[in-house]
């Protein structure tokens, strides 16, 4: 179990009551991974939602383009009080993205049917939560975005400068 003070040090639960917090406490244990273990995979079902206590986690997409054999491509780096693994709180609950350690990581790992049970029994902190994970949520749609555009582009260069 994580002690509710510790969890008060992240932003998504810093305005949060003493009840939420010890509540949500309950729900959560700490995880740690190596360097380039996998935290959870692409598609796979979101069971648990995480926040990264210290190291590093990188979010990845299975790329297809062009016919090609499918890439692991890197998409952003997630660090310390950062969370990972969103889409366990909302439909469909499925992991839209790869999570894999870029270094020794240390997470807070929730169990993720029971924090929404919480938040669906406490609409006032759900409403919080999910006003704050959208926050997250829209900064990386505009990182992935950029990112994509850019393999794209550096694909289309490469044709350019070696046509086959």
């Amino acid at each position: 179990m994580i002690s509710p003070e510790s969890l008060r040090r992240y932003p998504l639960f810093a305005g949060q009551n003493f009840y939420m917090l010890k509540e949500i406490a309950l729900l959560a244990d700490e995880i740690e991974l190596e360097a380039g273990e996998w935290l959870f995979a692409e598609r796979e079902d979101a069971s648990r939602f995480y926040i990264v206590q210290d190291g590093a986690i990188s979010l990845c997409m299975n790329l297809h383009l062009n016919g090609c054999e499918p890439y692991v491509e890197a998409m952003s780096p997630v660090g310390k009080g950062e969370v990972v693994g969103w889409s366990s709180l909302v439909k469909p609950y499925t992991y839209t993205l790869g999570a894999r350690a870029t270094q020794k990581t240390k997470l807070i790992a929730i169990e993720a049917a029971s924090l929404r049970e919480l938040m669906d029994d406490n609409p006032m902190y759900g409403y919080y939560m999910l006003k704050k994970l959208s926050e997250v949520m829209g900064e990386r749609l505009v990182n992935k975005c950029i990112q994509l555009v850019s393999i794209v582009i550096d694909l289309q260069d490469a044709r350019i400068n070696n046509p086959a």
